[in-house]
């Protein structure tokens, strides 16, 4: 038969017992909260623009510089910087164009393998077809893409990315103006909407946005 002694010793051993696993176990739970946390929203620059959550994109069919297709495939895996614009545009694509440039080689110079590519969108396939735009976007980076198609296949991309243009008539030796959205959208490895940037580019500054952008949608996957 057990002592008084005994009993209050076992049952005093049991109390501990089960104090230290409560204990572990809130413990744990604590731990996993944290772990499971979503990180915070990267801060970025005044002129970037996160969207939450991403928008993702419908099918399209487009064409490069290079002759090949430019669909939905060419934007999954990996990040994608999309500009619209037109090669007769006077300043706005020019300028741009050379921002994107001074952002690719600030890029470049980040940690990490996850190069982006820059992707310029015509607005105007009535002039800029495949040789135009071979001859006006590599001039700014070898590495760019110029991109054009059909007008209802342009008009089914930018209406879903929210890109706004217009035809301006004007008495001008080289014809007639493109009124149209001044944004450079960022696409996700996804093939989502991601991002926007507006005027004025600061090309430092976008690059360290893209920087962190990436690190928050990877902690995010």
């Amino acid at each position: 038969m057990c002592s008084l002694r005994s009993r209050h010793f076992v049952q005093g051993n049991a109390l501990g017992f089960w104090l230290v696993a409560l204990t572990a176990l809130v413990a744990g739970a604590l731990l996993a909260s944290l772990l499971l946390k979503p990180p915070d929203p990267p801060e970025l620059s005044q002129g970037t623009t996160r969207l939450e959550p991403p928008r993702i994109l419908q099918p399209f069919e487009l064409v490069d510089h290079r002759g090949a297709a430019f669909d939905m495939q060419r934007l999954q895996g990996r990040w994608t910087y999309l500009f619209f614009g037109y090669t007769h545009c006077p300043d706005v694509c020019p300028t741009t164009l050379s921002s994107l440039n001074q952002v690719a080689r600030n890029i470049d110079g980040l940690p990490g393998d996850s190069e982006p590519q820059y992707v310029f969108v015509s607005i105007d396939p009535e002039r800029d077809t495949p040789e135009q735009l071979a001859k006006f976007v590599p001039y700014f980076n070898p590495a760019f893409l110029g991109v054009t198609g059909a007008p209802d296949a342009i008009e089914a991309v930018t209406r879903q990315l929210s890109v706004a243009y217009l035809k301006v008539e004007q008495d001008r030796p080289d014809g007639y103006l493109m009124d149209h959205t001044a944004a450079v959208l960022l696409i996700d490895p996804r093939a989502r909407l991601h991002a926007l940037m507006s005027l004025p580019f600061d090309p430092a500054g976008l690059a360290q946005d893209f920087a962190k952008l990436q690190r928050y949608y990877e902690a995010t996957l």
